[in-house]
């Protein structure tokens, strides 16, 4: 088993969030289970670039949000 994360597989994983996220507010499992195959290290370090990239923001029902000039 090996604890690192390919770069190129942490910046795809986060290019996918991001465009998850213009379509529609969600929640982080949701995110979380939009990657059945890919390793749960390599989902938080893509998204926290999402996080570094965006400022983001969450509605009522905790959802996140990406401001619309994203």
């Amino acid at each position: 088993m090996t604890t690192s994360s390919p770069p190129a597989e942490v910046a795809r994983v986060a290019t996918t969030m991001t465009t998850m996220l213009r379509e529609k507010p969600v929640m982080f499992m949701d995110v979380v289970r939009a990657f059945p195959a890919v390793p749960y290290r390599t989902i938080l370090l893509a998204w926290g670039e999402v996080r570094e990239r965006h400022r983001l923001s969450r509605d009522d029902e905790g959802h996140y949000l990406l401001p619309p000039e994203a």
